[in-house]
């Protein structure tokens, strides 16, 4: 298990690949990624750095990639202002870092810094209705785009649903959910599929989807909201993405 001083190596230890003149990086957290705030002297050039440590399989070099060509596609195709990804000297989108501190390659990104504010409190009808008009540009671009060869993103399916279900169950096996619990779980994520399985796809209905833009995962600024970490982006209905956006905000 690496320290914060440790990925902090290997942030410095990547920075030296890309056109960067910083001066410090603050470290923002760890989730899927290690996140660092990389500071310049200039006040509005500042870049965020992902050290990528998820161990599923939607953290492959070629599927971080992908992410990142549907950002810069986005940024040539739209005037959504979205983490604009910043090109390694060699010109690729990811760094691989190899460096005693693991036996494995480490995987590195770097992003232009978005910013604005994490509204602590509901939207206003205002705000509401820029993020939907956000949304919409979003999906917009979608049904619009044609993904490159080799284009790699999660997609959203049963299948991923029955994925989440099983992850869930080892829960009861730790005695953290009860069996029962955990039955009217399983009920309702087979009602869940069979709507899924049974909803056609069409492009006007299907594509590449944010699918985790929740309050965390929007910037204001202003009152207009900017997309933040487009990691967990892959192929699903439009309905999924607007849901888990939706979902988090009160009635």
């Amino acid at each position: 298990m690496l320290s914060e001083e440790d990925y902090a190596k290997v942030a410095k230890e990547a920075l030296h690949q890309y056109p960067i003149y910083w001066e410090k990086l603050v470290y923002l957290g760890k989730s899927d990624n290690v996140t660092f705030q990389v500071q310049t002297n200039e006040d509005h050039q500042k870049f965020l750095i992902k050290i990528h440590i998820s161990t599923i399989s939607i953290q492959s070099k070629g599927n971080i990639a992908s992410e990142l060509i549907w950002l810069e596609a986005l940024v040539k195709d739209t005037n959504l202002v979205v983490p604009v990804p910043v090109r390694n000297l060699q010109g690729d989108l990811v760094t691989e870092i190899s460096t005693d501190l693991s036996e494995n390659t480490i995987m590195v990104t770097i992003h232009h810094w978005i910013h604005g504010s994490v509204l602590q409190r509901e939207p206003t009808s205002n705000e509401t209705e820029n993020l939907a008009l956000l949304m919409a540009a979003l999906h917009k671009h979608s049904m619009q785009w044609n993904a490159p060869e080799g284009f790699n993103r999660p997609i959203y399916n049963s299948d991923h649903l029955y994925s989440s279900l099983n992850q869930l169950k080892r829960l009861v096996n730790l005695e953290l959910i009860s069996s029962e619990v955990f039955f009217h779980v399983e009920e309702s994520a087979h009602k869940i599929a069979n709507v899924i399985q049974n909803h056609k796809r069409l492009p006007s209905n299907w594509g590449i989807i944010h699918s985790d833009l929740h309050e965390s995962n929007y910037v204001f600024y202003d009152d207009t909201p900017q997309p933040i970490d487009f990691s967990n982006c892959g192929y699903g209905f439009y309905l999924f993405d607007m849901a888990e956006t939706f979902l988090h905000l009160s009635s």
